[in-house]
This record gives structure tokens, sequence and C-alpha cells, in this order.
């Protein structure tokens, strides 16, 4: 029984994880996915999540033209939210491929008093849009709050902000 040798060293071991564990977590986000969605047809069985990721995204298309429309780039985002009285807007900043330098924006806005916790918004990049501008080359996600303050950012490797 060494905890009773050194009452003090126990309640400190004790407590210390209990401090981590009630840290506050902030506005940040998590994770991007990129999934593409090239063809029409389900892939085979043995692909695994790959046919689980087409099925949902052409789900209700019934037409082999709103299937041909729902081909292109999805962008899967996962932020978490702390202080849902604050209005954000999540900002995609992109490059295509026949659109040179420049970039292009896509934004979703939060109004304040929303549900908080884990978010999971998807950009879309599909139809005459991706046939006409080319696919995705890089992104940059920013969120920012309604002064305009950047609260988290991630961005794809080929993301340069110099160009």
């Amino acid at each position: 029984m060494c905890f009773m040798r050194f009452p003090a060293l126990f309640c400190i071991a004790a407590t210390v994880p209990l401090l981590f564990s009630c840290a506050g977590k902030i506005t940040t986000i998590e994770h991007v996915r990129e999934v593409p969605l090239k063809t029409t047809s389900l892939p085979s069985e043995d692909v695994g999540m790959h046919r689980s990721q087409a099925t949902f995204l052409l789900y209700g298309a019934v037409s082999n033209k709103e299937r041909v429309q729902r081909q292109g780039q999805y962008y899967f985002v996962t932020w978490y939210d702390a202080d849902p009285d604050q209005a954000v807007t999540l900002v995609m900043m992109y490059r295509q491929g026949k659109t040179g330098s420049r970039i292009l924006t896509k934004s979703i806005s939060y109004p304040a008093g929303r549900k908080g916790g884990t978010q999971s918004p998807v950009f879309e990049f599909i139809g005459d849009d991706a046939k006409e501008n080319g696919q995705i080359l890089a992104w940059k996600l920013l969120l920012k709050d309604q002064n305009g303050k950047t609260l988290s950012e991630r961005h794809s490797y080929l993301w340069n902000d110099k160009v």
C-alpha cells in the first residue's frame, strides 16, 4: 500500500488526469476528407468503404442524367463548435484546374444560438461547374468569427498563399 505512505502524491496523481479531462475544447477544424465520385456505377462489393460512399452520394438520383450531375469532388469537413453563441463562417478558398491561379471561394454561415459540438458540412464541386472549371487542385479552409478573425484553418499540401 504505497499510497498510504504518500497520500499527497496519490492525491496529485489522481487529480492531474481529471484536470486535463475538464480542459475546455476550442473551436477548431478537426478533419477534411475529399471524396471523388468519378463514375455513375457503384464499385464492386470487395472495395469496401468506397461503395458505401458512392451509394450515399448517388442516393436519390434516379435517371442517368441526375447521376452524371453528381460526379465531381466532395469535401467533408469536421469541425468542433465550442462557442455556439457566436456566429461563424466556414470559408473554403480553392483553385481549380481550368481557372489558372485565380482563387475562388465558397462559404457556409452559422448563426449565433445554434447547437454546439461537432459540425459536419460538405462542400460540393459537382455537375457543370466541375466539368467547366476542372478538378480542385489546392484548397484552404478558414473558420472565421463574426468580426472576421480566423479561429482555425486547414489547407491542402499544394496550397500556397504567395501566388
